[in-house]
């Protein structure tokens, strides 16, 4: 057989075995091997199938994905152990990749998609897409920290979740293959089990899915294994409960978990639905490695900003997600904040209080070095437009000023105006690092006060906070993440 038939025979064999996941093939960057990525070129990623297990591949290599969502404090993140980071669009695409690339580290690269089911049925919102992800993907497929395409964020979240949606997704697909033979696409949903069915069904060349999933992680693996799509997935988003899925208050607030909660559950639920499910996930991505406004400044943020100790004070789920990533904590670890009270009573007990009441606040604070610990108060109105799906929040403005004191205890008296408010406590160590807890209250004037104990008053701050009542409703708007 000369030359000529060995390479006619090789093409014959590459097409019929495209798309066609047999066992111990490459499901996706299918022909990735055969070709040779320059230095400084692409990356070849492959999804390798053997049985039912699932293995990511790149340059040749296994790969699993330690990653982040949010694109800030990469240079901490590298160093926390964390090898990937992704994105919801590709408006910072080039800079991103760049930095990602001389630290090491791969991208997953977001490109945004409508979630009005109507524009799936437009031609012309179709083929503007089709032309930005074309472009997007000719401009971007050679860059050697290129992980993944991820077609649109959550879509079936709201009503997009349809058949017209995903077969267009399929075809977005196809299209990014033949441009880019290194790169697998994946799409990036969240946890609801009927959408697997539609993507089997509809959505065939995507190499992976990405779920979303926060409260619902001990249970992502029986869901994806009691559907019928067969692929691997990976959990494009995880971290704690989310808001919607945490205990309310009577008057319908999301109660917050302490940071020492939050890190505790990260690494648990780190050991138990994502590394012992290596078989068939092949990484994850925690949210978020920085901060953002969503209900409270809080609930998701790993980093915080805006206060005494600087921008980008780390929190416990950092140190967290580092004992994960390398199996060792850092040298200097962030404070723990186990519990807050106002008048010696929890959250949960739903706190009402009258306009000018006492406030006592009492915090339960630790540093695993015993570092000297600052502690600093904060008091905001409960957000009236709340964003729907990660879109942008604006956060509260700061009723007064903060205080800063050397003592876990801080007295107030409650805001004149009726309304819903929120006290935090930021607990800071002088190394870089803040802890936190949050009480949501409510000041209803003459209202039983059965459900608020008094307590002793500490020796602390005095700072009497006069408010004007908002006429401002709770609302939704919705948007990009994150």
């Amino acid at each position: 057989m000369n030359i000529i038939s060995v390479i006619i025979v090789s093409t014959l064999l590459c097409l019929i075995c495209w798309g066609q996941p047999c066992e111990g093939s490459v499901t996706a960057g299918r022909n990735a091997t055969a070709l040779s990525a320059g230095a400084g070129g692409p990356q070849p990623v492959e999804i390798i199938r053997n049985g039912d297990a699932f293995q990511l591949h790149r340059s040749g290599k296994p790969y699993f994905i330690k990653g982040i969502g949010g694109s800030n404090f990469l240079e901490s993140a590298a160093a926390s152990g964390a090898n990937s980071v992704r994105t919801w669009g590709a408006q910072d695409a080039d800079p991103l990749l760049d930095r990602a690339h001389a630290l090491d580290m791969t991208v997953t690269l977001g490109i945004w998609l409508s979630h009005d089911p109507a524009d799936y049925e437009d031609p012309a919102y179709r083929d503007s897409i089709t032309e930005e992800v074309r472009d997007l993907v000719q401009g971007h497929k050679s860059h050697p920290a290129l992980l993944f395409w991820a077609l649109g964020n959550e879509i079936n979240l709201e009503d997009a979740d349809t058949v017209t949606a995903w077969t267009f997704i399929d075809t977005l697909a196809r299209m990014i293959k033949s441009l880019d033979p290194f790169h697998p696409v994946i799409t990036v949903v969240a946890c609801i089990p009927t959408t697997l069915e539609l993507i089997q069904a509809f959505a065939p060349s995507l190499d992976a899915v990405g779920v979303n999933s926060y409260g619902t992680l001990a249970g992502l693996r029986a869901m994806v294994d009691a559907s019928t799509y067969t692929g691997p997935y990976l959990i494009t988003e995880w971290g704690v409960t989310g808001h919607w899925e945490a205990q309310k208050t009577l008057w319908g607030r999301p109660i917050e978990p302490t940071s020492a909660w939050k890190s505790e559950f990260q690494i648990s639920r780190y050991r138990l639905d994502i590394m012992a499910n290596r078989d068939r996930c092949i990484g994850s991505y925690v949210f978020l490695w920085g901060f953002k406004q969503e209900r409270t400044p809080t609930w998701y943020s790993m980093y915080l900003d805006d206060l005494p100790g600087g921008e980008g004070l780390a929190s416990p789920m950092v140190d967290a997600m580092q004992f994960n990533w390398t199996g060792r904590w850092p040298d200097n670890r962030a404070p723990k904040v186990s519990a807050l009270h106002i008048n010696g009573v929890p959250a949960e007990k739903n706190i009402v209080l009258n306009p000018g009441d006492p406030m006592v606040s009492q915090v339960e604070a630790s540093d695993p070095e015993d570092d000297p610990l600052i502690y600093v108060w904060e008091l905001l109105r409960e957000p009236v437009r709340l964003s729907k799906g990660g879109s942008h929040e604006e956060r509260p403005a700061r009723m007064a000023g903060m205080v800063q004191n050397g003592l876990p205890s801080l007295n107030l008296k409650a805001p004149l105006a009726a309304g819903e408010y929120r006290l935090f406590v930021y607990v800071l160590d002088r190394n870089g690092h803040a802890a936190t807890a949050n009480v949501p209250f409510q000041v209803r004037p003459g209202e039983d006060r059965n459900a608020v104990a008094s307590g002793e008053k500490p020796d602390s701050e005095q700072l009497t906070l006069s408010l004007q009542e908002s006429g401002d409703t709770a609302a939704e708007t919705s948007g990009n993440k994150p």
